[in-house]
């Protein structure tokens, strides 16, 4: 807001829409609003929002480029913004992109001016973060799991892999996300030769808002009987297309699905790119830090010797400032000398931990698997490892079983309820007939 009390105004419309718009705020003193520019395409909107002019940004939601992405880098050099959307058409569905704030752009101008004015007030935007911005879909509600483990913790991806596949032996519908943008590999783990970006193109359709259930369809196909699988990037060079604004987008449209959602990710924490950027930089690390922060359990990985115990130890802090829950630690690869009780004792005394499981070392039913493309359930159906997989798996899927039958419980007592109130009404109904 400029000294004298007026709001600036950055303003990115079409043609007619942006004249009349420029006229009713030069018009009406009233409202104290003035444009101070006005911008032919998006990256002149976000030059603008950059150089700290403007208070507000005024765009049509049809703007070429324009995507969750570009509002989120918008948003963080703090300014408003107020979406301008045009009349529905048989090729583009009408959406808001997320925006709060969006009138139609042939609106009146004081209609307009009310909702650039609703943008800037500060108890508007309390109101709103303390509200849902949109009515979750009936029925039970997902749950994420993401696997993660600190730098030289191999067996991440082939513990995801496994977790998911023995959840979906037991009957949990089952969705395995691979996200980590370093080394993705759960395609090669599940034997499929024809992988394709599966996590850039829901990126994309959730920064344009189109990702709906029947693009999920598409993107996440059945891969075994119960799981299916969102593939990684494929070629780690294109983790700049992964970004933490539109991934948000990803983990509420997969959760949405009610299934069990399990991530893995990379094994870095760090979020260092304002060393080498003046500008809003994408992130390598997004996809982890953004589903550890999204989790409702994280599994951490660790091997069963002292490095790889002390890495895990150093980065709870880290862990804890991202939002990640408590973990549950997994320390894999365990073999003798050391016993059991006393790597759980390790763990458990230094670390906040959920849970300590220990997954006995098994390298050869392990190498058979990866060159076979196979899971412990085919590779070692009957080994330790393979055991101790699966009871886990039961245990990160439990609390979805349980609020499923919950749900299935609480919808068939209220049709009971309801068979009964009908059948209550025609009985009544009848003795007045009679």
């Amino acid at each position: 807001m400029s000294d004298t009390g007026t709001i600036d105004i950055v303003l990115c419309a079409s043609g007619s829409d942006e004249v009349r718009i420029v006229h009713g705020v030069a018009t009406d003193h009233a409202a104290r609003m003035r444009v101070v520019r006005r911008c032919a395409d998006l990256a002149e909107v976000l030059a603008a929002a950059a150089a700290g002019i403007g208070d507000v940004v005024l765009i049509d939601l049809a703007v070429r480029g324009l995507d969750r992405g570009a509002l989120a880098d918008l948003m963080a050099h703090g300014v408003a913004v107020v979406g301008l959307t045009g009349p529905p058409s048989a090729d583009a569905q009408p959406t808001t992109l997320g925006l709060r704030h969006v009138v139609a752009a042939d609106a009146e101008v004081p209609v307009v001016l009310d909702a650039i004015a609703a943008a800037l007030d500060p108890q508007t935007a309390q109101d709103e973060q303390a509200m849902p911005e949109e009515t979750a879909p009936p029925g039970p509600r997902g749950r994420l799991v993401a696997v993660w483990g600190p730098a030289g913790s191999p067996g991440r991806s082939l513990l995801a892999a496994n977790l998911a596949h023995e959840a979906a032996l037991a009957g949990t519908e089952v969705i395995l996300v691979d996200a980590d943008t370093y080394g993705p590999s759960l395609a090669q783990n599940l034997g499929i030769v024809d992988e394709a970006p599966g996590l850039v193109a829901a990126c994309r359709a959730s920064a344009r808002d189109t990702l709906d259930a029947a693009t999920l369809e598409v993107l996440v196909p059945v891969v075994h009987p119960g799981l299916r699988l969102l593939s990684g990037i494929g070629v780690p060079a294109r983790w700049p297309e992964v970004r933490a604004s539109v991934l948000d987008g990803v983990w509420d449209a997969l959760v949405a699905t009610g299934a069990l959602v399990i991530v893995d990710v990379g094994f870095c924490l760090e979020e260092d790119e304002e060393l080498s950027y003046d500008t809003m930089a994408p992130r390598r690390n997004a996809a982890t830090t953004s589903a550890l922060a999204r989790a409702d359990e994280v599994i951490a990985v660790a091997l069963a010797d002292p490095v790889s115990l002390t890495r895990l130890l150093r980065e709870q802090d880290r862990l804890a400032e991202i939002g990640a829950p408590t973990p549950r630690v997994v320390v894999n690869r365990h073999a003798a000398p050391v016993p059991v009780d006393r790597v759980r004792d390790l763990v458990a005394r230094r670390l906040p931990v959920q849970d300590v499981v220990v997954l006995p070392d098994d390298p050869a039913t392990c190498r058979a698997a990866a060159w076979d493309g196979a899971l412990l359930s085919e590779a070692g159906p009957r080994t330790p490892l393979r055991r101790a997989v699966r009871d886990l798996a039961a245990q990160i899927a439990e609390p979805l079983v349980r609020a499923t039958a919950f749900e299935s419980a609480s919808s068939a007592a209220g049709e009971r309820a309801g068979g009964r109130r009908r059948r209550g009404l025609r009985g009544a109904g009848g003795g007045v007939e009679g």
